[in-house]
Formats: structure tokens, sequence, C-alpha cells
């Protein structure tokens, strides 16, 4: 089986969330298929990537606020890199999570660099010219998600 590094950021800082995506079931009332592939992966920490978190769209599931993207720029000034937590996984995995996460907002797939061999990618898309400040219940997720990422 071949591995990789997903870099999850936005509100899949936080484990109970993205675990979602890999375990399935519930949460925020919304019901997760889950990966074909239910291994639990390994936190591998997390880092600081070279690029601008920022939100956009409209989201149904967050009170039709915006959520999280990455910009797809490298960002040049270091006080504007995004927190990613770093997830071992499997190519199964990171499939079934852009499926479950929604090609078509997270269409563009970003390569971060290689740790112990492992390429580290994320998801993320386009839509800077669409921002919109993200909802307050969202937020508290995302907070939560750095606090348990971090420390």
């Amino acid at each position: 089986m071949k591995y990789l590094i997903y870099a999850a950021y936005g509100s899949n800082l936080l484990k109970e969330r993205f675990m979602a995506y890999i375990k399935g079931g519930k949460y925020q009332g919304r019901d997760y298929k889950g990966s074909r592939d239910k291994t639990e992966p390994i936190d591998s920490g997390w880092t600081y990537v070279p690029h601008k978190l920022y939100f956009a769209k409209k989201s149904p599931k967050w009170n039709n606020k915006g959520v999280a993207f990455l910009s797809c720029e490298r960002e040049k000034n270091k006080d504007y890199y995004a927190v990613v937590r770093l997830w071992r996984v499997s190519e199964t995995q990171f499939e079934d999570i852009k499926k479950q996460e929604g090609r078509r907002w997270y269409n563009k797939e970003l390569f971060l660099g290689e740790i112990a061999g492992l390429e580290i990618k994320t998801i993320t898309g386009d839509w800077e010219r669409e921002k919109n400040e993200p909802s307050q219940k969202y937020l508290y997720v995302i907070k939560k998600g750095i606090k348990e990422t971090t420390g």
C-alpha cells in the first residue's frame, strides 16, 4: 500500500472532524460515509506552510458562510503562513477525503514538500474572488482544532 502525508487545515485540524472522513459517522449533524480504508491515520505532527488561509464560498453546512481554503500562490510573508496538521494516510484515504470534501470546491491539489520520503499534499480551491467571512460556529471548530493541534 502507498502512503502520503495529508496536510489538514481549517475545520480538519480537529481530529474528531477529520476522522469523520476516515471512519464515517455523524459530525455537526451531517452523515459521512468515511473512507473505504478505515485504518486510523498516523498523526505526524504539524507545521506552517507558505500559503495563506482565507475563507470563501457559502456553505449551507456552516450557516451559508465561508469555509477555509489555502491560497494556491506561495506566500512570501511568514506572518501569513497557515498551520496544517499532518496525517499519514493511504492513497485510498486521500482520494476518499477529496471525494467527501467535494471536488467542485476543493478541486486543486497542492504539493507541500516531503517528510521521510512521503509527499505532503493537501486540497484547496482558487476562490479568492469569492471571499466570505466564516460563521462563529465554524471558527469555534477551527480554534478548537488549532489548540488540539499545536497545544
